[in-house]
């Protein structure tokens, strides 16, 4: 059966999801309804940033995946690097957040075939978000987000890499802003993140590698 690890941080473990399943886990669902079940691993860790998820990605991945050719690693990027804190500075200069994410991508595209996921919208109203990991105020700026969608998808594109820009699809996803409001801005709830699932459940790139 393919295995599929599902790389990233909150947004990826499912931070906020009543049912504990995030978007992988209810994704992993839907495929299983239509015949096409497979082993799913979530490997997101809430908190961490581009650099951080690098420095274990590989390894863990590598413990995973059985065939190369089958098996698939899915990217969430997540938005951690792109919060503002102190006077209004990125978390993560800019520069570094691209060249971390293009380190990140290649290799883990070397272990498997990989489909990259883009970052989220938030519900500004709600921020900035506290993180109980860090202790710090983060505020998250859906511009900010909308740029680093399109930047990823370049680096992608320059690559061949099959990529998701959900962020205007979410934007206007009544389900997935509802969740956002009735939680902490950053972290949608179970139906949030099942349009999540459904959107990239639909997608081309995903139907011809979940195959």
């Amino acid at each position: 059966m393919k295995r599929v690890c599902f790389v990233g941080a909150s947004t990826v473990e499912g931070q906020g999801d009543e049912n504990s399943l995030g978007w992988p886990g209810r994704l992993a669902a839907l495929e299983r309804q239509t015949g096409r079940a497979f082993i799913p691993y979530n490997l997101g860790v809430r908190g961490q940033t581009l650099r951080e998820i690098r420095a274990r990605a590989k390894a863990e991945c590598a413990a995973r995946i059985q065939d190369p050719k089958s098996d698939l690693i899915v990217l969430g990027t997540g938005m951690n690097d792109l919060a503002r804190i102190g006077t209004g500075a990125f978390r993560t200069p800019q520069r570094r957040t691209l060249a971390d994410f293009t380190q990140l991508v290649e290799e883990l595209a070397a272990l498997a075939p990989l489909i990259v996921v883009g970052p989220f919208p938030v519900f500004e109203p709600k921020m900035p978000f506290h993180s109980a990991v860090s202790g710090m105020n983060f505020d998250f700026k859906n511009q900010d987000i909308e740029e680093a969608a399109e930047n990823y998808a370049k680096i992608c594109a320059a690559r061949q890499m099959p990529y998701l820009n959900l962020f205007q699809p979410l934007s206007s996803d009544p389900d997935y802003m509802a969740g956002l409001q009735a939680n902490d801005g950053l972290h949608s709830n179970g139906a949030g993140y099942q349009a999540i699932a459904g959107k990239l459940h639909v997608w081309h790139p995903w139907r011809t590698s979940a195959r």
